[in-house]
């Protein structure tokens, strides 16, 4: 898997976009907590969209796909509170909210 380094998230975005636009993809519906961490933003039938991460391998970065094919990794300055400041600004996510358990919602 090809890293592209940016600055800025902004640059990273819009190369991660950009990526996506090349394979036809144009509209990213849905928004949803990842399961191993992290925010996705895909396409209504959740074939193409990025990902929001940081990870102490990677640090700050935006994975991509399209379909079973991953993009690059577009990593981009920043540390775990950049990440999670963009995660609060982007998703309305606040880290004080408990998750819900699957035995809450059987009731």
């Amino acid at each position: 898997m090809e890293t592209q380094q940016f600055n800025t998230y902004g640059d990273a975005i819009e190369a991660a976009l950009d990526w996506l636009r090349v394979r036809g993809v144009t509209n990213l519906d849905e928004a949803f907590e990842a399961k191993f961490g992290g925010f996705e933003i895909r396409s209504a039938d959740s074939s193409s969209g990025y990902r929001l991460e940081f990870d102490h391998r990677s640090g700050p970065h935006i994975n991509v796909w399209h379909h079973k094919v991953p993009g690059s990794h577009f990593t981009f300055r920043g540390n775990e509170q950049d990440v999670r400041a963009k995660w609060r600004q982007l998703f309305w996510w606040d880290p004080k909210v408990k998750r819900r358990s699957n035995l809450d919602s059987r009731i």
